[in-house]
């Protein structure tokens, strides 16, 4: 007997085991349901994969896997995964993964093909709770908002669609050597400088350092982005359409005037004057190397990529041996229009393929909305950034006067138009002449004028007007 109660107490023990386990499989089974995540990949360029440290100024930048716990702390109830792609080639690859349905949400600037690429998140904005079309204004600054929804020729019927919001803007600067202004004893520019004036300027500061002998070369420029300083001379004309129909298109205001212009002419002149008074590698971005160090040899460095992000990481730094020398101005405005820069916003959408669009915007619209998120980005990823919303709470990189006056600088002459392809690219190639001292600033005009008449006929045909 004494078996045999041991024998069923044992069944008994282990029939229960069995059905608590059961029970509990059954509770996390059902736990691990109400607890399931959407899902949204997000691509941005130029994240880390790793913690990394700057060998230059000490900067330590946090890896991608970081920036996914604060956004998995911000956005509690949807995973993102992080997808990071190189600046170099970016706009190809992002193109790819965009338009294969690899990603949910995407990074664009100013790419014409957007309407191909991502979904218009219009009828979010028209209904959202938290972030919609009526409190826009509130959240984004003036010339964000003036560059959201989408104006191209090229996509006439996408016009007025919104493709993205912004995570942040761009304000550069030109940076020059107040050492090498007072060696040769030209006074310091002030924000009421002009740009031709700031080419006189270089000009007196290229030869030999009367103070040390040695060769000083009073600019430093590149092509790339060259095209956006034509603004700061009024060269170039901002546009207000009612429509993109590129058969709308009045060329005799936008295009025809180049050909007499005083102001092209001006803009052709000085950009040959400050080529005159580069370093001879300019055609091949080199003769740089020395800018921001003791050794400097460049008084003014016209080149805002080169000079204005590695400016402000030495000012990140607390390099005050270097910030107190070199200087960073705004980039002088036009004259007439009041204008500068180039409009560049980097912006975040829901692509059009994306496979939980719905989470997609979530997520969309709390990086904008959240500036926790947004301080760490800007922090570890975008140190030459500004961010484009109003309210700057807890946004570390306003701790520096610097980026105040970027800010506030950006809010009152950032350039503003519907469209710059008419001239753009027409700019461009001429500038690659200018550089390589193959043409006159006279016949640089005439190209321009020529080159932007064909921009225009050519947008015409692949349209088939």
């Amino acid at each position: 007997m004494k078996k045999m109660l041991m024998l069923v107490l044992c069944v008994l023990t282990s029939l229960s085991m069995i059905f608590a386990s059961g029970s509990s499989e059954e509770e996390s089974s059902a736990d691990g349901a109400s607890q399931a995540k959407d899902k949204v990949v997000m691509i941005l360029p130029g994240l880390n994969d790793k913690d990394t440290i700057d060998p230059i100024t000490g900067i330590k930048s946090l890896g991608l896997n970081s920036f996914e716990k604060v956004l998995a702390q911000e956005i509690p109830d949807v995973e993102v995964d992080l997808v990071s792609i190189p600046w170099d080639g970016w706009i190809q690859k992002l193109e790819a993964m965009m338009t294969s349905g690899e990603a949910d949400i995407g990074f664009f600037t100013n790419q014409v093909a957007v309407p191909d690429w991502f979904a218009d998140i219009t009828p979010y904005l028209e209904n959202d709770d938290v972030l919609n079309l009526d409190n826009l204004s509130n959240v984004f600054n003036a010339p964000s908002l003036a560059y959201l929804p989408y104006r191209s020729f090229n996509y006439p019927e996408a016009t007025g669609n919104i493709y993205g919001l912004p995570l942040t803007q761009n304000n550069y600067c030109i940076v020059y050597d107040t050492k090498l202004f007072d060696q040769w004893g030209v006074d310091y520019p002030t924000e009421e400088t002009t740009m031709h004036e700031l080419v006189q300027m270089a000009k007196k500061m290229t030869g030999k350092n009367p103070v040390t002998g040695k060769q000083n070369y009073g600019a430093y420029i590149v092509s790339y982005w060259m095209e956006w300083f034509a603004v700061s001379y009024d060269a170039v004309k901002t546009m207000k359409l009612d429509n993109m129909d590129i058969e709308n298109f009045d060329t005799a205001k936008y295009i025809d005037y180049i050909k007499d212009s005083p102001e092209v002419l001006q803009y052709f002149e000085d950009m040959a004057t400050i080529v005159e008074c580069s370093p001879k590698g300019i055609s091949t971005k080199s003769g740089n190397e020395k800018f921001l160090m003791d050794n400097n040899d460049i008084a003014i460095n016209f080149d805002v990529l080169s000079g204005s992000p590695a400016y402000l990481g030495d000012m990140y730094a607390g390099l005050d041996e270097i910030t107190d020398r070199f200087k960073a101005i705004g980039i002088p405005t036009g004259a007439k229009n009041g204008m500068q820069g180039f409009p560049e916003f980097f912006k975040l959408g829901v692509a059009k393929k994306a496979k939980n669009p719905e989470a997609a915007w979530k997520v969309l619209r709390t990086i904008m909305t959240d500036n926790k998120i947004l301080n760490f980005y800007l922090m570890n990823y975008g140190k030459d950034k500004l961010p484009a919303v109003v309210d700057t709470t807890g946004i570390e990189t306003f701790d520096y006067p610097l980026n105040q006056y970027r800010k506030e600088y950006q809010s009152k002459t950032g350039f503003i138009t519907d469209d710059y392809w008419t001239w753009r690219i027409a700019l461009q190639n001429v500038n690659n002449e200018v550089i390589s001292k193959t043409i006159t600033p006279v016949e640089a005009r005439e190209k321009f004028y020529e080159n932007a008449t064909k921009w225009v006929a050519d947008t015409k045909s692949q349209l088939g007007k």
